[in-house]
């Protein structure tokens, strides 16, 4: 009974105790507060975890890409020095018959 009392009197005696005619409800209201602000900070944490995880993933297939896209332009540049090798050696022995085709000729 005595810290009833004294809770009430504490409760008078601050600005939200002056406001209200009913200070044990506000006191109840105010508990109900700090439990949702338990929620607020678990769920902001969950969100945070979340977002953290999306961000890695997001990061992760980033790299990815980049690795694919180096791997397909070093594949292209294979393939065009590759293609630019076979198109002299084609060119050279087309050179060589074009040259013995126009001597036969003379």
């Amino acid at each position: 009974m005595a810290s009833s009392t004294l809770l009430t009197s504490l409760l008078k005696s601050t600005q939200v105790g002056r406001i209200t005619k009913h200070p044990i409800v506000l006191l109840a209201s105010s508990g109900r507060r700090i439990h949702v602000t338990q929620e607020t900070k678990d769920v902001a944490g969950k969100a945070s975890e979340t977002a953290q995880d999306a961000a890695e993933k997001a990061k992760q297939t980033a790299e990815d890409v980049l690795v694919s896209t180096k791997e397909a332009a070093q594949k292209a540049k294979d393939t065009v020095l590759n293609r630019a090798e076979v198109s002299k050696e084609y060119v050279k022995e087309n050179a060589e018959k074009v040259k013995k085709s126009m001597n036969s000729k003379e």
